[in-house]
């Protein structure tokens, strides 16, 4: 929502962090492919949107924490970097990772069961987690 930090781990093309600047988040983005970094950058130039910081890496190199933490990546990765994206978020922070198969999904949770899971949203087989940093 409007002034929230976002951060979008493993960028790709940009799209959902441009989607958030659109609604005026102030948006950082981080992609371990330069080439995904430098597309992003354009895309953002071409929808008229601004983000706040780019880098080639992951969630690993913030040097902040904030109100989103996004991460549309693949299980294996979700789930070797669950503790780089939780370690970003503030307190009653969102997460949202997706780009998960269902069949993979347990594997996934088990990563983030300290955080309250807000909404499971599935489509075929592919899956979204909603999660919030907070006492439960």
């Amino acid at each position: 929502k409007e002034n929230d930090e976002v951060i979008d781990v493993g960028t790709g093309s940009g799209i959902l962090a441009i989607s958030a600047s659109k609604i005026g988040a102030t948006v950082d983005i981080c992609d371990t492919d330069d080439v995904c970094i430098k597309d992003s950058e354009i895309n953002f130039s071409l929808n008229n949107a601004t983000y706040n910081n780019a880098w080639v890496g992951s969630a690993l190199k913030a040097n902040k924490q904030y109100d989103v933490v996004i991460a549309n990546i693949v299980a294996d990765v979700l789930v070797m970097i669950a503790n780089d994206l939780k370690k970003c978020l503030k307190p009653n922070g969102i997460l949202i990772i997706s780009g998960i198969l269902d069949k993979h999904l347990n594997r996934v949770t088990k990563k983030f069961n300290n955080l309250h899971n807000i909404e499971t949203i599935q489509k075929n087989e592919w899956v979204t987690i909603v999660l919030q940093n907070k006492e439960f």
